[in-house]
């Protein structure tokens, strides 16, 4: 906020400064923790990309347990994903990561990866700005990961397949994000993609899945997915 000319005057005359040095100590500290969650969002967005597979091939263990069904998916940009969203004053808007390993566990949301024709997963867009497309189509990527070579890869191939694929990834998911349960505490994230590890290296399912719930609770999603 600009000062005005009597607060000037009034400062000035005082011998104060424009602004404390607990005020400048304060905004440097602001910063850094900003950098700080920056940074974790970051890493957890790499590693929800590399356990797409993991995730997939888990899926009924999504169904079974609300704790790793209603992990909330707030570090990963969708844009316009979803619609018209208020993205500039929400940029990551929560969505349940069971939504989106409903979408990956299904052939409709997997493909060929152009580059080694390893199996591939279709990744919602996530920039954190949109892109100028400047009335052309194909200048909007879709984005895949492909198990073999490890990474998202931008593919700039505006085709009848993979469009439609897109749109089939965005109805799944959009069905499923309604199955979540918001009275069951979420696990961890990056917990959770440990003891999905945990659980395929021992075959035993680990406790922390667990919740105890009192009276009456909703009925899980049907692990049998619709076919589109």
């Amino acid at each position: 906020m600009q000062e005005s000319f009597r607060s000037f005057n009034k400062r000035i005359n005082a011998g104060l400064p424009l602004i404390s040095d607990e005020e400048k100590e304060f905004e440097s500290e602001e910063k850094e923790i900003q950098a700080v969650l920056d940074r974790r969002r970051e890493r957890r967005e790499k590693l929800l990309w590399k356990s797409i597979p993991l995730l997939a091939r888990n899926w009924k263990l999504f169904c079974k347990y609300p704790k790793l069904y209603n992990i909330p998916i707030d570090f990963v940009f969708f844009g316009d994903f979803f619609g018209p969203e208020m993205w500039w004053e929400n940029p990551y808007p929560s969505r349940p990561l069971g939504g989106l390993v409903a979408a990956w566990k299904t052939e409709t949301c997997q493909l060929k990866c152009p580059h080694c024709q390893s199996k591939a997963f279709l990744v919602p867009w996530h920039l954190p700005e949109p892109l100028l497309s400047f009335g052309s189509d194909d200048s909007t990527p879709y984005y895949i990961y492909c198990e073999k070579c490890g990474k998202i890869i931008n593919w700039y191939d505006f085709d009848t397949e993979i469009s439609e694929k897109n749109s089939k990834f965005e109805r799944i998911m959009s069905q499923w994000n309604r199955r979540a349960e918001p009275a069951v505490p979420p696990l961890q994230f990056e917990r959770a993609i440990h003891l999905l590890t945990l659980y395929e290296a021992s075959g035993e399912e680990p406790d922390e899945f667990e919740h105890a719930v009192h009276g009456n609770r909703h009925k899980a999603p049907n692990p049998e997915m619709p076919e589109y």
